[in-house]
């Protein structure tokens, strides 16, 4: 019998020299690597969670830069 199993990385870069662990934002959420193994996800499942982990920093990397600029505006 064989075994799929995929590696969720070590981490994303949403900056330079800034990195959020895959593992991270998941445990930030109260999903363990356990919980994930129990589920016994296909590769496509984690590919699913992979894309939507890495969406998830984008975003945060989107609203933090957009908050920096409204608060640039409100100064001048």
């Amino acid at each position: 019998m064989y075994k799929i199993s995929i590696r969720i990385g070590t981490c994303l870069v949403t900056r330079l020299n800034k990195s959020a662990s895959y593992w991270t934002v998941l445990n930030h959420y109260g999903i363990s690597d356990s919980d994930l193994k129990k589920l016994n996800l296909s590769y496509e499942e984690l590919f699913e969670i992979y894309k939507t982990i890495k969406q998830h920093e984008q975003v945060r990397e989107f609203l933090k830069n957009l908050k920096e600029k409204i608060s640039l505006t409100t100064k001048e």
